[in-house]
């Protein structure tokens, strides 16, 4: 199955570019400015990212702060990836003075299958970014994408308020518009994307950034996609 051989692909990358020193890029956190992520009232989001890879499980680190780079307040979250079953799961994870607390957000609205690409602004004027930090996010993405369809996996720790999805059959609906569904599928290159997702996609979408090059949607793929976010 093609999906399969290009998550294979990118595993192979990804290990050959660890065996030839690529895991000394940045031992600590990249700092960086959103690209995708705005605060209510538009202003920058800033990501404090850090991977921890261990033999059976890649554990995600982030800090976030909605009140700019000099607030001391940063929320942090986790996302663990199981990497010892087939397909990976992955857990999330929102952390304060080390304990685990009730999620602030609904996960899946972002993420429909473990960590996402990371997207920094590369033109902000308060983050920027080094050579070095840039080659180690095209690094962390490589390592994103070879993980194949990721499995959502429960993290209950405690009687949760705030579920981690919304688990009604409309929020379930998966799309299946070709252009899209030829990676984000069962058993394929990326998680099946749902009703959950959908801001998330009009982002994406108005910015270009998927499908991802060579890929391209067609007119009538657009149209269906539109129909699977507004409804019409």
């Amino acid at each position: 199955m093609m999906s399969t051989l290009i998550v294979e692909v990118y595993r192979f990358l990804f290990s050959f570019l660890t065996l030839l020193g690529g895991g000394f890029l940045i031992p600590d956190y990249v700092l960086f400015e959103s690209f995708e992520s705005k605060t209510v009232d538009l202003k920058p989001v800033y990501n404090q990212i850090k991977l921890i890879s261990e033999a059976n499980r890649d554990i995600w680190i982030m800090n976030q702060s909605h009140h700019g780079l000099k607030t001391k307040i940063w929320d942090k979250v986790k996302i663990i990836v199981d990497k010892s079953t087939k397909p990976y799961q992955a857990s999330y994870h929102q952390i304060k003075n080390g304990k685990e607390i009730e999620y602030k957000i609904n996960c899946i609205n972002c993420h429909s299958g473990g960590p996402r690409l990371i997207r920094p602004n590369l033109n902000s004027e308060n983050a920027k970014m080094s050579l070095r930090e840039k080659l180690t996010i095209n690094y962390w993405n490589l390592r994103i994408r070879s993980y194949g369809e990721v499995m959502i996996q429960k993290n209950d720790p405690f009687s949760r308020k705030k579920k981690l999805g919304l688990n009604n059959d409309y929020y379930k609906q998966v799309l299946k518009v070709p252009s899209c569904y030829s990676c984000h599928q069962e058993g394929g290159v990326r998680s099946p994307i749902t009703k959950q997702q959908v801001s998330t996609m009009m982002v994406l979408m108005e910015n270009n950034m998927m499908p991802p090059w060579p890929h391209t949607l067609t007119t009538e793929d657009r149209n269906k996609v539109y129909e699977f976010i507004y409804g019409i």
